[in-house]
């Protein structure tokens, strides 16, 4: 799994993600690889974590990361009405 700067177009971290896992056990030891303070970090549906935007926070950044229907309570808090 790789850290991605759009701006840079350039990868600033990777993490290996072992067989038969998926990525979200090893976000943390993704962004603990990076100075997050005063960036916004993105990410996929996957990593709309509780802890992962924990983590992003703690590290002084922000985060803009996607809400699909697998998060159905998460989605209805932050856009009332869909």
């Amino acid at each position: 799994m790789s850290a991605v700067s759009h701006r840079l177009s350039t990868v600033l971290a990777q993490v290996a993600v072992a067989d038969r896992t998926n990525e979200i056990g090893q976000m943390d030891d993704l962004l603990a690889e990076l100075t997050l303070t005063g960036l916004v970090v993105t990410a996929d549906a996957m990593h709309t974590q509780v802890a992962t935007a924990e983590t992003i926070l703690d590290a002084g950044g922000d985060y803009l990361m996607v809400v699909k229907e697998n998060q159905p309570t998460l989605k209805r808090e932050i856009a009332p009405g869909l």
